[in-house]
């Protein structure tokens, strides 16, 4: 299904009678975020897409000091089995409907992050996840309890903001990048790794240790983990943006790449400018911030 158009519905989930005008215009600036995945380019035959997405804007999030930010372990007394959840300091969440009983369905389920190119990305959110490729721990889906680590170019792609229209959205950004935040069946996680990439003598998350960087999630034997199934035991609750006035390759939580494996080879890393220029921008001191209009 390489190339295949599809049409999205966006539904919203809402327990009041209408959107305000806020939330229009969030829903605006995720239907201009879509277009920068373009049509679905699937990675498995065998996927079966869905029309629909259904958002539930209410739980819409910027995390950032002055938004909504904690430091260490989120302690709210809610059950997300033997995993931390730490603060995803930059990105904004645009949260989707899974079910009206979230805390219950999810009881004991922890929070990850997978990264992916944008021409996956469509094709993931209507039909779902499929085990990695290439299993440097093993059979089964990648997924990080790190934001920081799954920000990686090798697995999420930079993207630079170039559209006049999409700017409109966009207005100071000049660089996009997308997670997705999927909640996991604790028991399901059959390995706990190291970071993949390389990284020589430095700590890639404050929170964490490199050493329990990857999880490998057992697929039950499945070609795609669809999220819509009611056994699955990965579901992505959310869509996880971030937007910098510069390449967010200077941030200081970026840093690590440069110890690690970084490339200008399209089909691992998708660093969105030609790493001879982002080398020589960090050299010269630019600095990058994120954009949350």
């Amino acid at each position: 299904m390489n190339g295949t158009k599809v049409n999205i519905k966006l539904t919203t989930k809402k327990i009041y009678e209408s959107l305000t005008e806020k939330e229009k215009e969030e829903l605006a600036k995720l239907k201009v975020f879509f277009m920068f995945m373009g049509d679905t380019k699937s990675q498995n035959k065998k996927q079966q897409f869905r029309s629909e997405i259904i958002l539930h804007p209410e739980w819409n999030c910027i995390y950032d000091v002055g938004h909504i930010y904690w430091t260490g372990a989120l302690q709210d007394g809610r059950d997300r089995g033997k995993f931390d959840y730490f603060c995803p300091i930059g990105w904004k969440r645009y949260a989707f409907y899974v079910t009206d009983n979230f805390d219950e369905k999810f009881k004991g389920w922890s929070i990850g992050y997978h990264g992916t190119k944008f021409a996956y990305g469509l094709s993931i959110l209507l039909s779902g996840l499929a085990p990695g490729i290439k299993a440097v721990l093993g059979k089964g889906i990648s997924i990080s309890q790190s934001i920081i680590y799954a920000s990686h170019p090798r697995y999420a792609e930079v993207k630079r903001i170039e559209s006049k229209d999409e700017r409109i959205f966009f207005l100071n950004g000049k660089y996009v990048q997308f997670v997705l935040q999927c909640r996991v069946l604790s028991k399901n996680i059959k390995v706990v790794g190291p970071e993949s990439l390389g990284a020589r003598g430095i700590a890639i998350d404050p929170n964490l240790s490199n050493d329990v960087m990857e999880w490998v999630v057992d697929t039950q034997d499945k070609d795609i983990m669809d999220f819509s199934v009611p056994n699955s035991t990965i579901v992505c609750t959310g869509l996880m943006i971030r937007v910098t006035d510069n390449h967010p390759g200077l941030l200081p939580e970026s840093q690590w790449w440069y110890s690690s494996h970084i490339c200008n080879y399209k089909r691992c890393c998708c660093v969105g400018i030609d790493l001879s220029e982002l080398m020589k921008q960090r050299i010269n001191g630019v600095k990058c911030n994120f954009i949350y209009e």
